[in-house]
């Protein structure tokens, strides 16, 4: 294995008489014995970019999960260093080997630039805001005096669809407005995006104080969600007294609205002036997928016409998993799936009926009839094993490659979602640590659908 670098970097081998080897990791497997051929190269403000040939006949690559993090440790003596971090971009297939091209920063291209008009805002306010566009977090990016900004209150406003008022209506911390109740004159030019902003025919608008105009729109935004999510909520609310005991109207045509919010925001600083125009979601730019040239892959297995219905929801589910930028609603949908897939699988039963018979004899006698009921709902419900404990009897039974490293993701992402479910704050996993969830859900479906028969 050969190793070219045009990085400049310290030499952290100033013995330099040891053997030197690079270890290649995809995610926690390690491929380097599999590896015909290495190259890292990067230029000074260029992404660092990585090239490797790997033997397509080595048992390890049914291991090597191509959506997880590729690492290149180089190795002499008893020193190491990370020499490229990074993801693949593409992998083809040739004669005995896998040509895979990796990129440090493949969000960078994979962000689809969104519109965008400012006006009196600081350079490195929109250094920042643009290093986060492209899909760097806070750990990522160093922007000298950032930090040192004037706090101030932004008005952040946004379009609704779906709501109309004929005056301004307090939801909470958001305000519901109709056209013409708002100052728009210093609306900054979006090749003519503005209009579509200015002939809205109402606008949620909300007061937040920071020291960026991207953490106010942040914040402002999931206000902005919450408000117009509880309005769908409230709208279903249909029983005559209200939780205050006065007596509400009601429409059968509540049942059907959708308040949302539009795809501009403006925001504003009150003492600075500072200000934006844009369409906040720089999500993914989504490219063609093409199953009769470049992806002749994805037509196999073929999909049987009658799959059990928790396959088909849990295809659904892995689906939704893989849109969208919310991470929370991101893995909700991802264990939904899980739940779904897993079904009735059985597990052996732990206990068995003597088992059940002594501890139900070892048992304080109660005379409260609720306590006695709650121990035996508990004894009845004994053997029936955790959802973790019955995925992994689902993933054997199906014959699924899932490594340790991918159970200890998904029991790192299944914890964040007992956290939201249990009203604790999870820290906000990584982007690039869903997607990886989602792939190794997508694999484990992949495997259960091929094992259906009339699907090859």
């Amino acid at each position: 294995m050969t190793a070219d670098e045009e990085i400049n970097y310290r030499n952290l081998f100033p013995l330099g008489d040891g053997a030197r080897r690079e270890i290649v990791c995809f995610g926690s497997v390690d491929v380097s014995h599999a590896v015909f051929s290495l190259a890292v190269r990067g230029k000074l403000n260029d992404i660092t970019e990585a090239k490797l040939s790997i033997n397509s006949r080595s048992s390890i690559v049914s291991r090597m999960d191509l959506s997880s993090q590729v690492t290149v440790e180089r190795v002499q003596g008893e020193y190491s260093q990370i020499i490229f971090a990074g993801f693949v971009v593409e992998a083809t297939a040739e004669a005995g080997s896998i040509e895979i091209t990796c990129s440090a920063r493949p969000e960078f291209a994979e962000r689809r630039v969104a519109p965008m008009a400012t006006a009196d805002m600081p350079a490195i306010e929109m250094i920042y805001t643009l290093a986060r566009g492209g899909g760097l977090n806070d750990q990522q990016i160093e922007i000298q005096d950032v930090q040192t900004l004037p706090s101030e209150v932004f008005e952040v406003i946004c379009p609704v669809n779906g709501i109309e008022v004929d005056r301004p209506i307090r939801l909470g911390s958001v305000t519901i407005s109709p056209n013409g109740s708002l100052e728009l004159s210093s609306l900054p030019n979006l090749n003519g995006l503005e209009r579509e902003f200015i002939e809205a025919k109402a606008y949620a608008v909300t007061y937040i104080e920071s020291t960026l105009a991207l953490v106010a729109e942040e914040k402002a935004i999931q206000e902005f969600d919450l408000t117009l999510s509880w309005l769908i909520v409230r709208s279903r609310y249909s029983v005559p007294p209200l939780p205050d005991g006065s007596t509400g109207s009601w429409d059968r045509k509540s049942l059907f609205v959708e308040p949302h919010r539009g795809r501009l925001v403006y925001v504003r600083g009150i003492r600075s002036h500072r200000r934006w125009l844009r369409v906040p979601e720089q999500g993914p730019h989504l490219t063609i997928l093409e199953p009769s040239t470049r992806h002749i892959g994805v037509t196999r297995p073929p999909i049987p016409r009658d799959l059990p219905r928790n396959v088909v929801q849990a295809i659904l589910a892995c689906a939704r998993a893989a849109r969208g930028d919310d991470g929370i609603s991101r893995i909700t949908a991802l264990w939904e799936s899980v739940e779904f897939y897993v079904g009735k699988t059985p597990v052996p039963d732990l206990f068995s009926k003597g088992d059940k018979r002594a501890i139900r004899r070892s048992i304080a006698k109660f005379d409260d009839p609720l306590k006695t009921t709650r121990i035996e709902n508990l004894l009845a419900d004994i053997n029936n094993p955790p959802l973790f404990v019955r995925f992994r009897r689902r993933v054997a039974l199906d014959g699924a490659p899932v490594s340790q490293s991918d159970v200890d993701l998904l029991s790192k992402l299944r914890k964040v979602r007992n956290d939201v479910v249990h009203g604790r704050s999870p820290r906000e996993p990584e982007r690039h640590e869903v997607d990886q969830g989602v792939a190794i859900v997508s694999r484990i479906l992949v495997h259960t659908v091929h094992n259906i028969p009339g699907s090859r």
